[in-house]
């Protein structure tokens, strides 16, 4: 997982870094369970999202297969290649993900833990 930190520099500026986060196997195993739980209604596909992204999870499958993960604070964006090099993407909505984003991101916007979206 990576997520955007924002810091003030000493002159009044802003530094952005990326930071990577690892997540451990319970972590992973209720973020698979979340997205395999989450019902065709709670899915709405998109071509493409606006909003800077705050974080990201990357999950590698079998058959070369890849399910994306991004949030902007905002939505969480899901993009999925099959094997078969079919891709989609959808916004997702889903509580206890978003929440569990919320809580990775805590701190990381110049040290507070929520930034206006809009």
């Amino acid at each position: 997982m990576s997520v955007v930190v924002y810091t003030r520099t000493g002159d009044g500026g802003a530094h952005v870094s990326i930071d990577n986060v690892t997540l451990s196997k319970e972590d992973t195993s209720r973020i698979v369970g979340w997205l395999n739980a989450a019902p065709e209604s709670a899915k709405i596909p998109v071509d493409d999202v606006t909003g800077s992204i705050s974080a990201g999870i990357a999950l590698k499958l079998k058959h070369n297969a890849k399910v994306t993960i991004q949030y902007n604070r905002k939505q969480i964006i899901v993009s999925t290649k099959s094997r078969f090099n079919r891709d989609s993407k959808y916004i997702l909505d889903q509580k206890d993900l978003r929440d569990f984003l919320d809580q990775k991101l805590e701190g990381t916007y110049f040290g507070e833990d929520t930034v206006s979206v809009e």
